[in-house]
């Protein structure tokens, strides 16, 4: 009977033992022996998925979250690279305001001018262009932007300096030996354009420029004329004739840039101005001038 009870007893312990140990949820260090994995949120990791603790990481999703993280890092590289890039691209964009000193050299055009209605004179003046359009310094004013690296754009107004006069003595003319001829040209001109801008870096302190535009050209010409007594020098008549041309021309530069400081950019070119006109045939002008770049 004892025999019995003991053995029921040892049963009913072993019993309510197995049933407490069943009812306890498996932890799941106990279960895979791992102090922290991706699949367990509460505990702390470090970057790369190392146990904390000095533990070596055993978990069945390691492999998986390794993939992910690959994965994300990958993409965090690329995504960072194309940021650069398009960083170091708008890094070039840049607006800016300049001024340029133009010399010009004007090649005149080969049909000869005829001033008529003079009072005084019996005939025609007919004049070579070449005798009376000379060379004119000019100023530009720019307003342009640097796009990319590569490639800009300008609009420039450009005006000559100072107006050029060039003085003839006329006997002829007249047909009288008491009278003579002194006739004055003076010429100038506007033109306002745009200009296609490449640029072709060396350093982060010089380019290579070249440049190609279009722009409306206005020539403003005088003529005056005026007869003298040969004795006394007085005047007796004046006359005055305009002979005006617009033209669009088209330009081609080359020259170079050296950023000299920050903002601050010096600029030297050669240009080749096509006009095609009756008074001007062509331009050749050396520049140099600054832009400010903001």
């Amino acid at each position: 009977m004892k025999k019995s009870l003991s053995l029921l007893a040892g049963i009913g312990l072993l019993f309510s033992a197995f049933s407490v140990k069943a009812a306890e949820p498996a932890a799941y260090g106990d279960l895979y022996n791992v102090e922290w994995c991706p699949c367990n949120p509460e505990e702390p990791f470090d970057a790369d998925g190392s146990v904390v603790m000095g533990k070596t990481v055993m978990c069945p999703c390691s492999g998986l979250f390794s993939g992910y993280k690959k994965g994300f890092e990958q993409d965090m590289r690329e995504f960072k690279s194309s940021v650069n890039n398009q960083l170091r691209k708008f890094n070039y964009f840049k607006y800016y305001l300049g001024l340029d000193y133009n010399i010009g050299s004007v090649s005149a055009g080969s049909k000869d001018m005829r001033f008529d209605h003079l009072i005084f004179a019996q005939s025609p003046i007919d004049i070579d262009p070449g005798d009376i359009i000379d060379d004119q310094d000019s100023l530009s004013f720019i307003a342009g932007a640097r796009v990319s690296k590569y490639w800009g754009l300008e609009f420039f107004y450009q005006q000559s300096y100072d107006d050029n006069t060039t003085t003839m003595v006329d006997s002829g003319t007249l047909n009288n030996p008491d009278y003579h001829l002194l006739n004055d040209f003076t010429t100038s001109f506007k033109a306002y354009g745009v200009d296609l801008i490449g640029y072709a870096p060396v350093s982060p302190y010089f380019d290579f420029v070249g440049s190609l535009g279009l722009a409306q050209y206005n020539f403003e010409n005088e003529g005056l004329f005026t007869s003298y007594y040969v004795d006394s020098g007085d005047k007796r008549d004046v006359v005055k004739q305009n002979y005006d041309e617009d033209k669009i021309g088209w330009r081609v530069g080359v020259g170079a840039q050296l950023n000299i400081a920050e903002g601050i950019a010096l600029r030297a070119m050669y240009k080749y101005i096509y006009v095609g006109g009756d008074i001007v045939e062509d331009l050749n002008e050396i520049s140099v001038g600054l832009r400010f770049l903001f």
